[in-house]
């Protein structure tokens, strides 16, 4: 039991360590041919992707951390927390498909993949990354 228990928090390490932000997503969706892709609006809107990942680096490993040493309190705090970044992080990967030439979701399609997000956050305990609708929807 307890070699598959640590088999299971390995594997949830490695999940998240290899999450990316919708941001940086959205930059690997782009197409590099593209005018639009040179122009300093763009530069300047993928130059910011970076700062998504970290945040949904920290977000992975903050948010249980708090609730372990805080209790059943906190989960409202951490719920709002992550809703707030999962939307900045939403806008910009929106920003980044309009200034770059690709193709942005509308802010229904945004709504709707943030709520999904956090629900399924939520309801797998913040730990699990999960996919969004964006990432489905936006191929």
């Amino acid at each position: 039991m307890k070699l598959s228990r640590s088999a299971l928090v390995l594997m949830l390490i490695g999940l998240c360590a290899s999450c990316a932000s919708h941001s940086s997503k959205m930059i690997g969706k782009l197409q590099d041919k593209n005018p639009q892709f040179a122009t300093p609006q763009c530069q300047n809107a993928r130059q910011n992707a970076g700062v998504h990942d970290d945040v949904q680096n920290a977000k992975l490993w903050v948010g249980p951390s708090v609730l372990l040493l805080a209790g059943p309190l906190a989960i409202v705090p951490v719920f709002l927390s992550g809703v707030g970044l999962n939307t900045m992080d939403q806008m910009q990967a929106n920003d980044i498909a309009k200034n770059c030439g690709g193709t942005a979701i509308s802010q229904e399609a945004v709504a709707q993949s943030v709520a999904v997000d956090s629900a399924l956050s939520l309801g797998l305990g913040v730990v699990v990354p999960v996919p969004t609708v964006q990432a489905a929807g936006a191929r």
